[in-house]
């Protein structure tokens, strides 16, 4: 049974959003998401963990869920925080060595404030991280949303403080 993603996100939505984090897509297996809790091997150093849920939890708790029940607590630990994660891209597709996913990422870009309106997600630029795995569209994202904190995926889990972690203005 394929994953509805917005069901399982909106499990975790809190009432307010003060921090809206901001990731690529689906992983493009279509077989786990983020707001989908699971194990997580907590044994490869966390520098070089590169998944997002590590990212994320990481630069949060300083910490990965183990088990499911952790999962769960830390997806909790985000809601009671008011922090939020909303993909460019609704649909699982891969990226990484991918022109035509970077490609839909890029046309995506665009429409991601109107998709946010249409989930009734309003959060000024400034309370807005895209997290990064790669470069490529960092001058669309700072097209689009002129104000909002565009972080590397490493710089972001390895900051223990979302203040600390200094916003990228490079086009």
């Amino acid at each position: 049974m394929p994953i509805d993603y917005f069901l399982e996100s909106e499990k975790y939505r809190p009432e307010e959003i003060r921090t809206l984090l901001v990731g690529e897509a689906p992983p493009p297996s279509g077989k786990d998401y983020f707001y989908v809790p699971k194990p997580m091997d907590t044994s490869i150093p966390i520098q070089d963990d590169r998944s997002l849920p590590a990212t994320i939890f990481h630069h949060y708790f300083q910490q990965r869920p183990a088990d499911m029940g952790a999962y769960i607590n830390f997806l909790r630990r985000l809601q009671a925080k008011s922090i939020f994660l909303v993909d460019i891209c609704d649909d699982p597709i891969r990226v990484r060595g991918s022109s035509e996913g970077l490609a839909r990422i890029i046309s995506d870009i665009p429409i991601l404030r109107t998709k946010m309106g249409g989930r009734e997600i309003h959060v000024p630029d400034r309370d807005i991280i895209f997290l990064l795995a790669r470069n490529s569209y960092r001058k669309h994202i700072r097209r689009e949303f002129p104000s909002a904190r565009i972080i590397r995926w490493i710089d972001f889990r390895m900051s223990p403080d979302p203040l600390e972690v200094q916003p990228d203005h490079r086009q």
